[in-house]
């Protein structure tokens, strides 16, 4: 099974995913920052990052930014977290280098399926 980072402001939101997917057998860390989740990276290596968008200090696409521009995790897969179906910030996900994205409040068995995507399973 995958190793995850799971990076988002919200600890309930951290402690929902890591419910969701530690059934499927996923080891897990977590970071409440963008600044946290680049320490975090910089340390383990990680099958996938889901990281949430709005986040204080540094937000999501600041950290994926410089995700990509790392030869160490920029083959690392992204799931993007908005709250907002806004095309607008979709795009931006996808123009910083996320590979998808999921949209707040979670819909659980999208999260699952969108994992196995991103782990090619």
């Amino acid at each position: 099974m995958a190793h995850i980072l799971v990076v988002d402001d919200e600890d309930s939101i951290r402690a929902l995913i890591k419910e969701v997917l530690s059934s499927q057998g996923h080891t897990f860390d977590e970071a409440a920052t963008g600044t946290e989740a680049l320490e975090r990276l910089r340390k383990t290596k990680y099958d996938v990052v889901i990281l949430d968008r709005n986040m204080p200090v540094m937000d999501g696409i600041q950290a994926l930014a410089v995700m990509r521009a790392s030869p160490q995790f920029k083959n690392v897969k992204v799931l993007m977290c908005t709250s907002a179906s806004v095309t607008k910030e979709v795009d931006e996900a996808f123009a910083a280098g996320a590979n998808d994205y999921i949209l707040k409040p979670l819909n659980l068995q999208a999260l699952i399926k969108k994992v196995q995507k991103a782990l090619g399973s």
